[in-house]
């Protein structure tokens, strides 16, 4: 499996927790709004309270930033003007790239604390979630191999036209697809890890 889809898996990873950390903000009980002219007193106490979390901002007349690591690879970044917008972004050879946007409409900082607070759970769940990845991506590999031996074998003594393809999302259930013949008279066969002898065998 390509570094790109480990990437993509980290990124669906903490794009889910954004997503809870923001409606969380949005629900909290007695939550304030926080005006611009606090900003920096949030930002000084945020750094009080946390000295582990290199933290740097940057305020000027209309607006200010804030910016964390969150681990190596993902930093969050607050952006304050009339509103309060959140980004998350991912390390991409040597620059970092944003993967999902919030807006925040309280003090996003009791929920950025307890965020960050728990960075080493969830890169314990983030490990889990790659090593399952892996586990499917060489299983799912090994499947394909069986499929293509299985298809030589039914097809060997024909001049049947045939290829392999990986299903995308349109084809529920199954992780490859079967291309018979060629356009315009194609015939595609879905085939799932389980299924796939069951079909080949019934061509």
């Amino acid at each position: 499996m390509c570094a790109l889809k480990y990437q993509d898996s980290e990124a669906d990873f903490w794009k889910e927790i954004f997503v809870h950390l923001q409606h969380k903000n949005m629900v909290r009980p007695g939550a304030e709004r926080l005006d611009f002219s606090d900003v920096k007193a949030a930002f000084d106490r945020f750094s009080l309270a946390n000295p582990q979390i290199a933290a740097v901002y940057e305020i000027n007349q209309t607006s200010a930033s804030w910016e964390a690591p969150v681990t190596s690879t993902i930093r969050l970044r607050l952006f304050f003007q009339n509103q309060i917008k959140a980004s998350l972004l991912q390390r991409q050879g040597s620059d970092f790239v944003k993967i999902a946007d919030a807006k925040f409409p309280y003090n996003p900082f009791p929920e950025i604390s307890e965020f960050l607070s728990r960075t080493d759970l969830y890169q314990v769940q983030l490990h889990e979630k790659i090593e399952k990845v892996r586990k499917d991506d060489r299983r799912t590999k090994l499947a394909e191999e069986f499929i293509k031996a299985a298809l030589e074998k039914k097809f060997s003594p024909s001049k049947t036209v045939w290829r392999l393809e990986e299903a995308d999302s349109q084809y529920q259930n199954a992780a490859f697809v079967l291309v018979l013949g060629s356009v315009p008279a194609e015939r595609k066969i879905p085939l799932s890890e389980e299924n796939f002898m069951q079909e080949i065998r019934s061509l």
